[in-house]
């Protein structure tokens, strides 16, 4: 499915993007077509321009001049007085381009045929003109003289502009094939990465569903077994099952609850907010959790600073439930003997409250996967009370309360976990 994703994302961009560069470059194409040929044009009509000052001025046309001209522009000329052409002539190609030559003007309003009016000069140009099947461009210029008139024919043929022209085209063409081919790499790069996150949520979705599926068979399995033995049991018996199978429904329950939390389902993300003291939070917590503490073979140590620190607008239940998760993690893991470490401070726009333990501590490579959903360092899962879901908890309602949870080394060894609350 991603992988048809990326596909279509590929070319949806790939046309995008390549119609945009096609769209220029023919752009850069046509004007600079129009360029080269406007200035072709310019060139020849230049050229003829200075032959025809030089017959106006002087009377006479220097041959040499005339032959480099042809030579170098490809310009054929034709030239006549009175009706009579002149020695220069046989610059032409042939004998029968004057007359076709001749038959392009006519239809542009001149006639090489007529004397012009007393004292003008008329010109005719013909950029684009077909002549004994080649496309030529083509002016003409008459004018009458103190003892009749002159007529100048010069055309010039398109072949090698159209060449140039054509290899242009291919050229800018092979451009926007090369273009259009580093587009398309990009956007199926850009396309994979885009999708990254997608795969990523996809698969952790699934480990997710699959987790909770692994963690909640046990309780069922639990549940169902005791309730196929309770029949056939005293009630002293029935008592004592229906005792554990209420404990194992409230485990599940527990787990369903942190599923439904993760998922963004839960009630209490939307939990009121209270001005709490942080100091006196740590405090509260402390007291709670020292029976617990002394259970499992630690004490509490609690470290204050000696300044007040500053009132937090804060979900306390929230707050609590996370540094509760804290606590267990570290009584769970710390030595018996050892103190666990409780403690708040502030540091610049923060509040941080921290939980130590002197444990076996994380390690660097386990340290991202820590609040993972889940995720354990200890994979066997035999304690059925701890899902693996406790951190992923914590960070989840640190997350919905603007604060954000690290885990750290405590000097000497074990484990820090923090609480980092804004002011």
């Amino acid at each position: 499915m991603l992988a048809r994703l990326r596909r279509r994302l590929t070319a949806l961009a790939a046309v995008l993007t390549g119609s945009v560069v096609v769209a220029v470059i023919a752009a850069a194409f046509c004007i600079s077509s129009k360029l080269y040929t406007l200035q072709q044009q310019t060139a020849f009509e230049a050229a003829v321009g200075d032959l025809w000052t030089q017959w106006e001025h002087d009377g006479v046309l220097d041959w040499d001049r005339i032959q480099r001209t042809a030579r170098l522009d490809g310009i054929r000329l034709y030239l006549e007085e009175n009706g009579t052409p002149l020695l220069f002539s046989v610059l032409q190609d042939s004998a029968t381009q004057p007359t076709a030559v001749k038959g392009l003007l006519p239809g542009r309003g001149f006639d090489p045929s007529v004397p012009p009016l007393s004292g003008q000069v008329e010109s005719c140009l013909v950029p684009n003109g077909s002549l004994d099947g080649q496309t030529v461009r083509v002016l003409a210029r008459k004018q009458s003289t103190g003892h009749g008139w002159r007529l100048l024919l010069a055309w010039q043929s398109l072949a090698a502009e159209r060449q140039t022209l054509l290899r242009t085209s291919l050229l800018f063409g092979g451009v926007a094939a090369v273009g259009i081919t580093v587009l398309t790499l990009l956007c199926w790069t850009v396309a994979g990465r885009a999708i990254r996150p997608v795969r990523d949520a996809i698969h952790e979705q699934e480990e997710f569903v699959r987790a909770a599926g692994h963690e909640l068979r046990t309780p069922l399995a639990v549940l169902r077994a005791g309730l196929a033995v309770l029949p056939g049991e005293s009630s002293a018996e029935a008592v004592r099952h229906l005792q554990l199978l209420d404990a194992e429904a409230l485990r599940m329950s527990g787990l369903i609850e942190q599923l439904l939390l993760l998922s963004g389902g839960s009630a209490s993300a939307s939990r009121p907010v209270q001005r709490v003291e942080p100091d006196t939070l740590t405090l509260d917590l402390a007291e709670t959790w020292e029976a617990a503490a002394r259970r499992s073979g630690c004490h509490l140590e609690c470290h204050l600073p000696e300044t007040p620190l500053p009132v937090l607008e804060i979900c306390k239940e929230d707050v609590w439930q996370i540094l509760s998760v804290f606590l267990d993690n570290a009584l769970r893991y710390a030595p018996k003997g050892t103190a666990v470490e409780i403690g708040c401070l502030q540091q610049g726009r923060t509040v941080i409250f921290s939980v130590a333990d002197h444990g076996p501590g994380i390690a660097d490579q386990d340290k991202p996967q820590v609040f993972r959903r889940f995720w354990r360092a200890d994979t066997s899962r035999t304690d059925r009370t701890h899902y693996g879901l406790g951190l992923s908890v914590a960070a989840e309602l640190a997350r919905r309360s603007g604060a954000r949870v690290e885990a750290a080394d405590t000097p000497g060894g074990g484990a820090t976990m923090r609480l980092v609350m804004p002011i």
